[in-house]
């Protein structure tokens, strides 16, 4: 999809989990037609141009095959203006995945409404219409999940870019959210992770900032500004909460990038589980590490980080080991500009599997783990309209893992379902 043109410069926003690029988006909506569904590989199953790999033979007779690779691309559906972000979760409690997107409209005038997008499931892949809720102020680009203020239902929290803020929109436990509260960061906010850090059962929230990692504490009157941590030089530009030592707290891993086009890190702070982190780690990473995430590659028991390089067109894998610290890395190249990637077995083989999201070339790139530990490029699909923050889960809840990622430029969420 071509960009189209506007009367005023695009802004170079901090890089934020999915807005890293200029922040002028298409501000129309991807349709059929324009994604060429149909047009190219496996017309059968009307996939994308540009995609490909092969399904499975045992594949459509509704038995879960191990090893059968079943994943089909389907038509995107509207998510609204400039979704940067995506989460999944069952928002209203029926047992069915939902979606969530941030509408990252920087064209809207100062004051106007911003909102997060949801996408109800009914639980076959399929969604329903998007629902608008309230998204605090000034550009919400980042977005996480969890239940903040202990009542059980899942809230919905966002780093609102030009507000210097992170905004919490509380679930009313009858298919709807208040009012979003926010608590300022004191600088550029740009991603947000959620997890219990201080052991007191509620969620509690890390936002990456132009100035390093602000921590804030959940509560039922919304997010409290609780402390800071700095990586030294360079911007963090994706966190996870996870416990990463298996010690039972959880500790934060943040991708870190020193300079655009330069060696970039991960660093590692272990968690104390009272809100603290006194212990820091850093690991020299490839080239513009723009996500990290966590899994069991080897299935020995112990996490290990997968990162995207989009400086150098890679990802990363470190391998865990039993003291919580992770070996040197094993660099994979995989299609250009990687933004987010993701960990899942996503053939039913035991062995968890790599999903690569790359904006740079417009891909959706699936990673099959080999009986050796060698990763294959076994399927992957275009999307053409900038695929950003790519998500695994069983969202038509057939028991096999399918791919979801939001589009940024084509105002939309893409999926590829499993059909065992």
């Amino acid at each position: 999809m071509s960009m189209p043109q506007f009367s005023r410069a695009p802004r170079l926003m901090l890089p934020s989990l999915a807005c890293v690029a200029l922040a002028a988006g298409c501000n129309r909506v991807a349709d059929e037609g324009e994604e060429g569904f149909g047009d190219d590989i496996g017309d059968e199953v009307g996939e994308a141009p540009g995609s490909g790999g092969e399904v499975s033979e045992s594949c459509w007779d509704e038995e879960v095959q191990p090893g059968e690779l079943c994943q089909v691309q389907d038509p995107p559906q509207d998510a609204g203006i400039d979704p940067c972000s995506l989460s999944v979760a069952d928002f209203d409690g029926d047992g069915r995945p939902d979606l969530a997107v941030p509408n990252s409209d920087w064209l809207l005038p100062a004051g106007s409404e911003h909102v997060t997008n949801v996408l109800r499931g009914y639980g076959d892949g399929s969604f329903a219409p998007t629902e608008a809720h309230d998204a605090g102020e000034e550009l919400p680009v980042g977005l996480a999940v969890g239940d903040f203020d202990g009542d059980g239902d899942l809230d919905i929290a966002t780093a609102n870019n030009q507000a210097n803020a992170a905004f919490l929109a509380f679930n009313d436990g009858q298919m709807g959210f208040g009012a979003a509260v926010g608590e300022s960061v004191g600088t550029t906010a740009s991603s947000i992770a959620a997890g219990d850090f201080d052991g007191d059962g509620r969620d509690d929230l890390v936002v990456t900032t132009s100035e390093g990692l602000a921590l804030l504490r959940g509560g039922p009157g919304g997010a409290e500004w609780i402390g800071s941590l700095s990586v030294g030089e360079g911007v963090p530009m994706h966190a996870e909460l996870v416990d990463i030592d298996l010690d039972g707290s959880l500790d934060l891993v943040t991708s870190v990038v020193n300079n655009l086009g330069s060696e970039g890190r991960v660093v590692v702070f272990h968690g104390a589980g009272d809100g603290s982190f006194p212990e820091q780690v850093e690991y020299a990473i490839s080239s513009d590490p723009w996500w990290v995430t966590t899994g069991d590659l080897n299935m020995d028991g112990h996490l290990d980080l997968v990162v995207a390089g989009y400086g150098d067109d890679s990802i990363s894998v470190l391998l865990g080991n039993s003291q919580g610290a992770f070996l040197a890395p094993t660099r994979i190249e995989v299609c250009g500009g990687p933004q987010s990637v993701a960990i899942g077995d996503m053939n039913n083989d035991g062995a968890e599997d790599i999903v690569v999201g790359c904006m740079g070339t417009n891909l959706i790139e699936m990673w099959i783990q080999a009986p050796g530990g060698e990763f294959e490029r076994r399927r992957w699909w275009g999307t053409g309209s900038t695929p950003v923050s790519v998500q695994v889960a069983d969202l038509n809840m057939d028991g096999v893992l399918d791919v979801a990622w939001a589009n940024q430029y084509g105002n939309s969420v893409g999926t590829a379902m499993s059909h065992p």
